[in-house]
């Protein structure tokens, strides 16, 4: 899970564990973001909430050596799903965003095909620099999919558009409020619907 600073990484992620734990798959998260003050803790509430481990080291501790032990203890363990939490960086900053290179490169010497899923977080309220921010997050690491957070309102909502045009990844989740259950599977006729006054669409959109 990628992003840029309070896009709601860490929330989201505890959202989905809650959401993937109801399910009834097994769930283990990784404090990968060892910069931000409290970030760990936050993770480590959101594992308490969700009933789930979590595997973390101090704080400073090197970002890549959080996620290969993760992983290594999800395949040991048998583990479903493995969400790796990662500290927020402006697309911008390029020691950062090497970082986030060299996580997928330990993910990749481990298992072949990992990380399976690298999904960027995007503020819904950010316009149209979330575009950039996808342009730049998928040229360093890939990314596959997309969680919309903040989408409260249907003001937000031109970004969605704009986002499936240009890149045409898929859209997994969106966040609609605070609580756990407001993370919700992403359905794009039920967002046009909500969206867009009925007159300007027909069965074909």
């Amino acid at each position: 899970m990628i992003g840029v600073n309070g896009a709601g990484k860490t929330t989201t992620i505890g959202k989905l564990a809650v959401r993937l734990r109801a399910e009834g798959r097994s769930v283990l998260l990784a404090a990968g973001d060892t910069f931000r003050a409290a970030a760990i803790e936050q993770l480590g509430e959101w594992a308490r909430r969700a009933e789930v481990a979590m595997i973390s080291q101090p704080r400073g501790a090197d970002a890549a050596a959080v996620a290969h032990d993760a992983l290594q203890a999800a395949r040991s363990r048998a583990v479903d799903v493995l969400l790796i939490d990662t500290a927020g960086r402006l697309h911008t900053q390029g020691g950062l965003m090497d970082e986030l290179a060299k996580i997928k490169r330990t993910l990749t010497r481990l298992d072949a095909h990992a990380p399976h899923q690298v999904i960027l977080i995007l503020d819904g309220g950010i316009g149209q620099n979330a575009l950039v921010q996808v342009e730049q997050f998928h040229k360093t690491v890939g990314v596959t999919g997309l969680c919309i957070t903040k989408l409260d309102g249907t003001a937000k909502g031109g970004v969605v558009f704009a986002l499936a045009k240009r890149f045409a990844l898929p859209i997994y989740f969106v966040g609609v409020g605070e609580s756990a259950d407001d993370l919700r599977p992403f359905e794009a006729q039920s967002f046009v619907d909500a969206v867009l006054p009925a007159e300007l669409v027909d069965d074909r959109t």
